[in-house]
Parts: structure tokens; sequence; C-alpha cells
């Protein structure tokens, strides 16, 4: 690992610390235990339902542009893997292990693994620019403090996908002004730039057309994921009695899903997260002491739903080898 990554790792664990410490000084330790003890189990069950809808969900939109190269079941134990990584460890981690499980356990090429989850992030960033503009706009008056902020990720969003759409149409002359640019700037010695240089070529070497029917099936299926999203961050929020309006909670949760995406998390995420609650839910007039302490809610119901989704590992291995095993010895021979 180079210095300036180890500097890098070590940056975003001091920052995780020193959210956490901002959002246990905004509540208490009675507060926290006050909210447990007052936990709809309801509710929480239907959060857990939905957090399991969710992840099958994703994996389906893996599965499907991917191509069906690896059985369901299996590509179902590659997200769940992931989402535990990202978890417990980094977001980094969770789509290192995606890559390797795909391409080592299913035998899928680096490339297609590596396209397949762009793909999947178009479709997941167009669907998230659309919510933020609904919400957005209904939300108008009260959103002073974010306002430029929004405005201009509504601008980034469609020029990034631009970008991507271009890439489609030029093919070759978009990689190869990408990768002048990037000779340029001298980041072609970094890993991250290689393989995003490769994925890009993988992709300009795809039938056009493909691609993009591609592109709407990610979004079909993003559309899909982020409601099924909604409702369980709803069921969550409603397990530790707290009720926001539609539009703050699709305003809110689509912020949440682009700070996600930033390179700064660990674990899941952890004071990142939470800090970025507090914060937003607090311009729609929801208390930072029991917001703080909803998140803690919130985080440990999160872990806890990871940690249940791992018993499908085995469990899937278990059906696998009674499968097999069910194969004749004429069948095998054939």
């Amino acid at each position: 690992m180079s210095l300036s990554k180890r500097i890098w790792n070590i940056f975003k664990y001091i920052l995780a610390v020193l959210l956490v410490w901002f959002v246990f000084s905004k509540t208490s330790v009675n507060d926290i235990i006050d909210l447990f003890r007052r936990v709809s189990f309801l509710w929480l069950v239907i959060s857990f339902v939905l957090f399991f809808l969710m992840t099958m969900m994703k994996a389906m939109q893996y599965y499907i542009l991917s191509g069906r190269q690896a059985p369901y079941p299996r590509v179902l134990s590659i997200v769940v893997v992931q989402n535990a990584i990202t978890n417990f460890i980094a977001t980094g981690a969770g789509i290192a292990s995606y890559l390797t499980m795909f391409t080592v356990d299913e035998g899928v090429r680096l490339r297609r693994a590596s396209a397949t989850f762009v793909i999947a992030k178009i479709g997941d960033l167009v669907v998230v620019w659309f919510m933020l503009l609904v919400a957005g706009f209904l939300l108008r008056n009260s959103i002073s403090g974010l306002g430029i902020a929004t405005l201009t990720v509504l601008i980034v969003i469609p020029l990034a996908i631009g970008a991507f759409v271009a890439l489609i149409v030029l093919r070759q002359k978009f990689v190869e002004a990408i990768r002048t640019l990037a000779d340029r700037l001298q980041l072609e010695r970094f890993s991250f730039t290689q393989r995003g240089l490769e994925v890009l070529q993988f992709l300009a070497e795809q039938n056009g057309m493909m691609v993009l029917r591609l592109i709407q099936t990610a979004i079909i299926c993003s559309l899909v994921y982020m409601a099924l999203t909604m409702a369980w961050v709803y069921a969550s929020l409603r397990a530790f009695s707290l009720i926001v309006p539609a539009s703050v909670l699709v305003f809110v949760n689509s912020w949440i899903q682009l700070i996600s995406w930033l390179p700064i998390q660990v674990f899941g995420g952890l004071g990142v997260a939470e800090t970025s609650q507090i914060y937003l839910y607090g311009l729609f007039g929801i208390p930072a002491s029991q917001m703080a302490a909803v998140s803690v809610g919130l985080r440990v119901s999160s872990y806890l739903f990871n940690l249940v989704l791992l018993l499908y590992l085995p469990s899937q291995a278990l059906f696998h080898r009674k499968d097999s095993g069910s194969i004749s010895p004429n069948e095998r021979s054939e």
C-alpha cells in the first residue's frame, strides 16, 4: 500500500471517530436506552423484510446486467457479502469483494463484472437525480440552506450521465480523449485510473444499442430498488417512533445516497451517515438530540440486519451441495 493511500485511510478513520463523537455529543446514553425501550418490533420486522427485498433486488439487477452468467442464488450471496463488508469494513473493500467473487468464484471476466457494477450505478444515479429533483422542487421553500448545493448536484449529475452516453456514442474516440487527459494530469500511474480506463475500453467495444438497453434495464431495476429503500427507511424510522413527510424522506435520503458514494466511508459510512441525518433532518425542524439517538438506532439495526443476512450463505451452500449430490452418476458422466 502506498504512503498516500495509508494517509488517506488514516484520515477516513479519524474523520469517522470525530463524527461519531459529534453524534454522541448531541444525545445521551439514557436517551439511547429509552429509544430502544420504546422500539416497535412490528415496524422493525417490516424494516428487515424490506431490507432483505432490497438485497434481493440489487442481486437481481446484477444478475440481469451481467447476462445471467452466474446463478441468481450465487449472485445473491455475492451481494450479501458485499453489503456486509461494506458495512463492517469499508465501501472499497465491499466493491473489491464483489469483483473478486464474480471473477474468481463465478468465472465472469473482470471487465464484464466491473462494467455491470458501473451500469448499475448509472441506473441508481439517474433515479436518485429524479427523486432529488422532485423532492427539491416540492421543498424549495424549506431548503434555503442547501439550495445552491442541491442545484449544483442537479446540474452535475446530468453532465456525468451525458459523459457516459458520449462514451457509448463516440466509443474509441471518447476513450482516447480520456486516456490523453489522464496522461496529461499524470493519473495513469494510479491503479484505479488504469482499471477505470479498462472498463471504459470494454464498454466502448460493446454494441452501443445493447449498452443503452442495459442502461434502461438498470434504471428500471434501480427505480424498484430505490422505492424499496425509501420504504425501508420509512419503516426503520417508524420503528424508532419518528414519522416524517414523504417529500422530506425522499429529499434527505437522496442526499444520503449521494453522500454514501463519496470515498470517505468506513464501516458503512459510520459517523458520516449519522451526521448527515442530523443536519438534513434538522433542516425540517427535527431536533438534533432526537435525530442523534434515532441515528444510533438505525446504525445498530443496520448492522444486525447484515449479520442476520449472512445466515443465507451457509444455507445457500448447503442447498447447493444437496443439488450437486442429487445428480445421478449417469448425468455426471454426460
